[in-house]
């Protein structure tokens, strides 16, 4: 089913498809904003007949138009909001708690990044902001909510065009010399090359219990390609060649709606023939493009393992004080 799937096709195309993965579930959606492709999976799922749908965010002032048209459309849909900051993680520390409070079980979770090609900034915590912000906060807040996820529960997160040669990264330097070598584009690709790596990870240590797959969504009004000159891209490709090093993302691609946008993470959180029962040419980890599973030689295991496992242990270094 899922190989009829496309980069034209609609979320609400997927849900459609698999009303038995949408109907009376419970949904997790961190990074909701007002008109963003978050927006548009949550409208998507509501369509669907999903029971609840968790969303976190900063304000939920912010996100009130966002819910409010979901009322209106969708009114047996439960919205539940809790305060997450992405830049702070006692704040998601304190937003996991609060969802663990609810009593419920998570069907299914959806991060979704939360800057793309900022200038340099640390978070409160001390580290880079795309890092944190896109990727960290996700790490933790996965650590802390998994014994509330269903078996067979599935996680998406978000990330973003990948070339298929994209090289597995050592992750020596998070901080880029503290900023001394650091380029927004920079920062937001190793962002998302975690995202890619984390969820190879998800897929080994919680295989049996958790499915999990990123997903690019392409280029809707949400992708980097809109936040950033295209000279600005242009110069920063330039200068990766000029020091022969290898580009990991920023595949130039066509526009799209953010409906067909959020197709590309539904068919990640619903579609059953990803879980590798069907069809043992996909299974979880994958990585999601055009609503397809295109191979990244250097990051599917085993060869992108090492870096993998790096990043984790990294990763829980930096989160281990905020897991209890």
């Amino acid at each position: 089913m899922g190989s009829t799937f496309n980069d034209q096709t609609q979320g609400t195309d997927v849900t459609k498809t698999f009303p038995d993965r949408v109907k009376q579930k419970t949904f997790l959606i961190s990074g909701l904003k007002r008109g963003d492709l978050a927006a548009a999976t949550a409208d998507a799922l509501a369509h669907g007949g999903a029971g609840t749908i968790i969303y976190t965010g900063r304000s939920q002032s912010e996100l009130q138009p966002v819910v409010d048209h979901i009322n209106r459309k969708y009114k047996t849909v439960k919205m539940i909001f809790v305060t997450a900051d992405p830049g702070s993680l006692a704040s998601f520390r304190k937003a996991a708690h609060t969802i663990k409070e609810l009593g419920v079980s998570i069907d299914g979770f959806v991060g979704f990044p939360e800057v793309m090609a900022v200038p340099w900034e640390l978070t409160e915590d001390g580290l880079e902001s795309h890092f944190q912000r896109n990727y960290l906060c996700y790490f933790l807040l996965l650590n802390l909510l998994c014994d509330i996820m269903k078996p067979g529960s599935r996680v998406v997160l978000v990330t973003s065009s990948l070339r298929n040669e994209a090289p597995a990264p050592s992750w020596d330097d998070l901080g880029f010399e503290n900023g001394e070598n650091y380029h927004s584009l920079d920062g937001y690709s190793q962002s998302m090359l975690a995202i890619v790596l984390f969820i190879k990870s998800v897929a080994k240590k919680y295989s049996g219990s958790i499915v999990a797959f990123s997903a690019n969504p392409g280029n809707t009004k949400t992708n980097v390609q809109t936040y950033v000159a295209f000279d600005e891209i242009k110069s920063w490709l330039q200068r990766k060649k000029e020091a022969g090093e290898d580009i990991p993302v920023l595949l130039q691609q066509a526009p799209k709606s953010l409906g067909q946008g959020s197709a590309t993470v539904l068919r990640g959180l619903l579609d059953p023939e990803l879980e590798g029962k069907i069809t043992i040419s996909v299974q979880s980890g994958a990585f999601l493009d055009h609503c397809q599973t295109p191979k990244l030689p250097h990051l599917e295991f085993p060869a992108g393992e090492e870096s993998a496992e790096a990043l984790w242990k990294r990763s829980h270094e930096l989160i281990e004080s905020f897991l209890s």
